[in-house]
């Protein structure tokens, strides 16, 4: 009896999984897909910060990371996928491929995996991609987004992933972020005590 009770009871738990499965929408995270999707990123500036030295113009290559942010409300509020939320391990976020500047290497361009994204059901997604160099967007020495665009519908449940639609991902540039207000006043402040300290 007990044997038979939790036999069904494993039963329904693999069900409820297929189902839930079933409601996650997948895509192919990359931007460049054999001419349909083509979107480098690239530097918008010259300058050497964190180790890189950037020109204006040329492609990021591997120290650069991409994520990306995704909205099922029309493009109200945006949510950062995660790692863990992703469904695809390791591989997201995912580094970009190529040297710095190099566009026969392949610089520019990310190929990653396919990932999901939680609670998708049916319908259109706004998106936004994030490139940094650093350990997240957030601490980017070098950093830049993708101008938010839509995807009609992703594939869910047997289907294979989707692919962002041609023209869809835009390309775009990383730039040294502006130093904060607030830093350049305690900046500010501080060089002021240093000055007081010497007189």
């Amino acid at each position: 009896m007990k044997k038979t009770v939790l036999a069904t009871a494993l039963a329904l738990m693999g069900s409820f999984a297929a189902v839930s499965s079933y409601g996650q929408g997948s895509v192919i995270f990359e931007n460049y897909d054999f001419g349909a999707l083509n979107a480098p990123v690239t530097f918008g500036q010259t300058a050497n910060v964190g180790g890189v030295s950037g020109t204006s113009g040329q492609r990021i290559g591997s120290e650069f990371t991409a994520d990306i942010l995704y909205s099922l409300d029309g493009g109200v509020t945006y949510t950062l996928l995660t790692q863990g939320n992703a469904g695809a391990g390791g591989a997201y976020p995912t580094a970009f491929t190529g040297t710095d500047g190099n566009a026969a290497s392949g610089a520019g361009y990310f190929l990653g995996p396919t990932i999901t994204i939680p609670g998708y059901t049916s319908g259109a997604v706004n998106f936004i991609v994030e490139a940094y160099h650093g350990s997240s967007y957030a601490a980017g020495d070098w950093k830049g987004k993708s101008a938010a665009f839509s995807v009609p519908g992703l594939a869910t449940g047997q289907s294979p992933a989707s692919q962002f639609p041609g023209g869809s991902l835009q390309a775009f540039v990383v730039t040294v972020p502006e130093p904060s207000v607030f830093a350049l006043a305690g900046l500010g402040a501080a060089s002021l005590l240093a000055f007081r300290r010497k007189k």
